[in-house]
């Protein structure tokens, strides 16, 4: 599957090896383990002087964005990094920004941070793209499942999403209100138990109770599902946002955020 995609990658120069995108296109179709392709696509970054694996980041995230039904794995894949030894330099594990190679993932958040302001700001300078909306849902559902299963917490980002999609002056906008209702009814669908937990670690005690913001959340969402002017679409996303609030809200053992 997605051999010509992949193959659009090998050529690309801004994109890692052919044989670390081998790897991960392996993976993704199930013909080796999530633990092999980490080894297999990191292995170049374990043996330079000035380990450096911001291209397979820059690859991971056009994976989760051009083919979103591989988010999951690429996100059990990242994990799967995190758990490699990180590189030795000088006797010491090497870092990048302060950040541990692997078992930070050195960069990958600052990386992501700009991929998704570019995507963001391309978009909305381009309302017209037919995949605009579409494009924006991914890389917040993408988002979601990373910080889910807490390979990093991007709940900032989250916050970010959902507050734009409910802002005034974008509900008032037929466009901008796609483009923003389905990013965060994604924010929700994938991440709900991580929202529900604002202001703690994972792993912590859950709340007994939503994040204050929450409640406004849910209410807007609720109002915005109800409009006869929101497209059949993206009023399917608010509803099941508005269920994994629900079931998170009504179900404590769902408030349990635990580490991958």
């Amino acid at each position: 599957m997605y051999e010509e995609w992949f193959q659009s990658m090998a050529d690309d120069e801004d994109m890692p090896a052919p044989n670390e995108i081998n790897a991960v296109k392996d993976y993704i179709n199930d013909k080796i383990s999530a633990n092999e392709a980490a080894v297999r696509c990191t292995s170049r970054i374990a043996l330079e002087p000035n380990p450096d694996p911001t291209l397979l980041w820059s690859l991971f995230e056009s994976v989760a964005v051009e083919l979103p039904g591989t988010q999951d794995k690429v996100v059990e894949l990242l994990a799967a990094i995190k758990k490699l030894p990180d590189p030795i330099r000088n006797g010491q594990e090497h870092r990048i920004n302060g950040q541990k190679t692997f078992s930070e993932l050195a960069y990958f958040a600052a990386d992501f941070s700009d991929y998704w302001a570019g995507l963001r700001d391309s978009l909305r300078r381009a309302p017209d793209d037919p995949m605009g909306p579409e494009k924006w849902a991914r890389i917040n559902a993408f988002s979601a499942r990373l910080t889910r299963k807490f390979v990093q917490d991007f709940r900032v980002k989250a916050i970010e999403s959902i507050e734009d999609a409910l802002e005034e002056k974008y509900l008032n906008d037929g466009k901008a209100r796609e483009f923003f209702l389905s990013a965060a009814a994604n924010q929700f669908i994938h991440g709900a138990t991580a929202l529900w937990n604002l202001g703690n670690d994972p792993g912590a005690v859950p709340r007994s109770g939503p994040f204050p913001s929450w409640i406004v959340w849910r209410a807007g969402f609720e109002i915005q599902s109800e409009r006869d002017d929101v497209p059949a679409e993206t009023k399917a996303l608010l509803k099941l946002a508005l269920e994994a609030m629900n079931s998170v809200a009504e179900e404590p053992e769902k408030r349990i955020w635990s580490l991958a």
